[in-house]
């Protein structure tokens, strides 16, 4: 193959899918201070705001996906309010 053809053929790019651990691990290697844990990449996923692909019991997340989100940041979850039940809500009383 010519090598102008290869240069003009787009590459696709296989997403670098890792495990929580792998990823913090990455983020260490960019950035050895980093205060990122497994803890937190495992709450990033369970809150939904990377997609997920699940083998067997393990969660495999784009580590790009990963970065770019830290890069534009999330929303902090707001507290959910009282319920109100048959329009009677609670009225804190103070003395």
């Amino acid at each position: 193959m010519d090598e102008s053809a290869m240069e003009q053929s787009p590459v696709k790019r296989i997403p670098r899918m890792r495990t929580a651990r792998k990823i913090v691990g990455e983020i260490k290697k960019l950035d050895p201070d980093s205060d990122v844990t497994e803890y937190c990449v495992r709450q990033i996923i369970k809150s939904g705001a990377v997609p997920v692909i699940w083998a067997g019991g393990k969660a495999l997340v784009n580590l790009d996906a990963i970065l770019e989100l830290f890069g534009v940041g999330m929303e902090q979850p707001s507290e959910p309010e009282e319920p109100v039940v048959g329009g009677i809500r609670r009225v804190s009383v103070t003395q």
